[in-house]
């Protein structure tokens, strides 16, 4: 599964992407197209269309202009990014709910791991804990240079899940 997700939804898209999804978001699909005007709109039904994405919005004229062209698309009742994966999991979009170091959760670029003889890589990054260089293993996004490890921002966000998804996922009400 693939997204494209409006300027409304910034949080769900980096949680998409933890998740490991191919997810665009709205603010990055061309810099010249003004925010929440139809030309934007125009552009990310276009874009749903032509990659098979599914389309999260909040704005209800552009959820009903994705239908219109046969887009897949959920409107998002909800501000908060835990109810908003839930929304997801009502709507029959079964995500994972495990998150996996595939994408930046950044700019959307698929990471590599960081192979033995690159940690000169890690060094430069004044965030990455020089004590775990050749204990853990860490991943690089090539377009940006961000680094990601399973450090205890990865525990929280499993427990995060955990706590608002996991435990709650069979209370669903099934559509």
């Amino acid at each position: 599964m693939r997204f494209v997700i409006d300027r409304m939804l910034g949080k769900l898209s980096t949680w998409l992407r933890v998740l490991g999804y191919d997810t665009v978001y709205a603010a990055e699909v061309n810099g010249k197209i003004g925010a929440g005007n139809e030309d934007e709109d125009r552009a990310l039904v276009a874009l749903a269309e032509h990659e098979t994405r599914i389309l999260l919005t909040r704005d209800k004229n552009l959820a009903l202009a994705a239908m219109k062209r046969d887009v897949q698309c959920v409107k998002i009742e909800t501000d908060d990014v835990m109810e908003q994966l839930k929304e997801l999991l009502q709507h029959s979009i079964n995500i994972n709910l495990e998150p996996v170091p595939v994408r930046c959760s950044e700019c959307n670029a698929g990471i590599r791991k960081i192979e033995e003889g690159e940690e000169d890589i890690l060094r430069e990054k004044n965030y990455v804990p020089k004590s775990m260089i050749g204990k853990w293993d860490f991943w690089v996004c090539p377009r940006c240079g961000r680094i990601y490890w399973e450090g205890s921002h990865w525990r929280n966000m499993r427990e995060k899940l955990r706590q608002n998804l996991l435990l709650k996922r069979n209370a669903l009400p099934k559509e």
